[in-house]
């Protein structure tokens, strides 16, 4: 079990099934969400929230993390790296900020700064790489805030027609 990462304002810590509620099952109906997030585009019942987060939580190549806040330990989203790949030093990310009144606020490069900084000690990542919506322009401008440049990668496969990938270097 990885212990939470602390950042200024959050507590990083593994997304278990008992943090699935009806509040985080409404972030899937919020459309701004539903259009970028491809899980939200399926079931997103309780159950089948709970059961993508058990499938995961004992995977040695997945870090799925909720994002809580230090004062009240609201959950406000959460961040996934998958798969994590120690051999070849590199994490697939993927992001939500569910609760809209965070979103804006700095959250992703904090977020980002703190959970890349602990891939890079414990599981000597070099690499954080990310497909995203051309459209998607604030999730965009918060990737870049948080040190990513759009780059080509083989490192995922996405549709260029739909999507650009970007990368963010550890070891520079």
């Amino acid at each position: 079990m990885v212990d939470p990462i602390y950042t200024p304002r959050f507590t990083l810590r593994p997304l278990t099934q008992d943090h699935v509620t009806s509040r985080y099952c409404g972030w899937f109906d919020d459309k701004s969400v539903s259009e970028y997030i491809e899980a939200a585009k399926s079931d997103h019942s309780m159950e089948s929230l709970r059961a993508y987060i058990r499938l995961r939580e004992q995977r040695d190549d997945v870090l799925f993390l909720g994002i809580f806040t230090r004062a009240g330990q609201e959950h406000i989203g959460n961040i996934k790296y998958e798969p994590v790949d120690r051999a070849h030093g590199f994490a697939v990310m993927g992001m939500l900020i569910g609760e809209r009144e965070w979103r804006g606020k700095g959250v992703a490069e904090e977020v980002i700064r703190h959970s890349g900084a602990w891939l890079q000690q414990k599981r000597a990542i070099k690499e954080i790489v990310l497909g995203v919506a051309p459209d998607n322009v604030a999730a965009i401008s918060a990737y870049e805030k948080a040190g990513f440049r759009q780059e080509q990668t083989n490192r995922i496969v996405i549709d260029s027609s739909v999507s650009i990938s970007m990368v963010l270097h550890l070891d520079v």
